[in-house]
């Protein structure tokens, strides 16, 4: 479990240091990107799903890619 929620804080350090990520496995692809909108950022995906945070973003696509061993790139 630590070894996930390390990997979850890398993910989101990513998506608020470059703006997106993209997380791809065998039968998704899926991205994250931020935006910045009249209140601060806030985060989309390609299936355009909203968040406020990016916490909620990367726990979001971590729960789609089906577990953080199930992530290929």
């Amino acid at each position: 479990m630590e070894k996930n929620q390390k990997v979850i804080d890398e993910l989101i350090d990513v998506l608020e240091s470059k703006g997106e990520i993209i997380l791809k496995n065998e039968t998704n692809n899926l991205f994250i990107e931020s935006i910045d909108d009249k209140e601060g950022y806030s985060y989309v995906s390609s299936t355009n799903e909203e968040f406020s945070t990016s916490k909620e973003a990367v726990e979001w696509l971590v729960k789609k890619m089906n577990r953080i061993e199930n992530i290929v790139d």
